[in-house]
């Protein structure tokens, strides 16, 4: 197997969760010397140090901290990349999956509520693997915005044939009534793709997909509207991302 068929294999190999005989074919490329594999499999390790920051909900206890640090066995890289946040939450998020709802359900005695903590649960641990899937497709295009400015939203927006990733930081909280809308321009005219809401700490991940694959004259571009979302923008855009 070759360097892009194993990449996928480096988060489920730092995790000990790699079956045979994937395990042992990572295992021997990696002896032969590959250095972009020892790479990828070192940032791999690091990102079991903690959920990212695009993902909220409790913390998980030490113990479980503990135990997944150990199997990472690396310090964390010094670069802390756009990758390594997204799959850092997708990891943690699966990884702790079944303890969180184990804490919930100690906690938690009301079963209809339990059942809706189940299904919020689900939604976000699905919605982080398919992230991490389109970040990690070898035909992904990966755009920066807001990079060198005093303190706009910033982040990177990943464009796929399948769908638009918005991973963005920075964000001020929207008026009350007030919501965060994506559309996809095309041919100078806006479609509304989707509304979203920054977290307490300013972060957001969106993910859009069109009814066709994006195209070179495409454009990702972010507005403040109302709640309950508009057919057309109706302030200017704070973020904006060409293909």
């Amino acid at each position: 197997m070759n360097c892009d068929e194993l990449r996928s294999d480096y988060l489920p190999y730092a995790l000990g969760s790699l079956d045979e005989p994937e395990r042992s074919e990572l295992r021997a490329h990696l002896d032969r010397g590959c250095e972009s594999c020892t790479a990828g499999l070192i940032e791999a390790r690091a990102l079991a140090f903690g959920i990212g920051s695009t993902v909220d909900g409790p913390a998980p206890p030490g113990r479980l901290r503990s135990r997944v640090m150990a199997i990472a066995g690396a310090a964390p890289p010094k670069r802390w990349s756009w990758f390594t946040a997204v799959a850092t939450a997708a990891a943690a998020a699966i990884v702790t999956f079944g303890l969180l709802l184990y804490q919930q359900k100690l906690h938690r005695q009301d079963t209809a509520l339990m059942r809706i903590e189940i299904a919020r649960s689900n939604e976000e641990a699905a919605a982080l693997r398919e992230a991490l899937a389109v970040i990690q497709a070898p035909d992904t295009r990966e755009v920066t915005f807001g990079q060198g400015q005093p303190a706009p939203p910033k982040g990177r927006v990943f464009f796929h044939p399948t769908g638009v990733l918005l991973i963005a930081s920075n964000l001020p909280k929207p008026p009350a009534g007030k919501t965060y809308e994506m559309w996809l321009i095309r041919g100078g005219k806006p479609a509304p793709a989707g509304l979203f809401y920054p977290n307490d700490r300013g972060n957001a991940l969106h993910l859009f997909h069109p009814q066709s694959a994006p195209a070179p004259s495409d454009v990702v571009a972010v507005t403040v509207e109302n709640s309950a979302g508009v057919d057309a923008p109706t302030s200017t855009p704070i973020i904006v991302a060409p293909y």
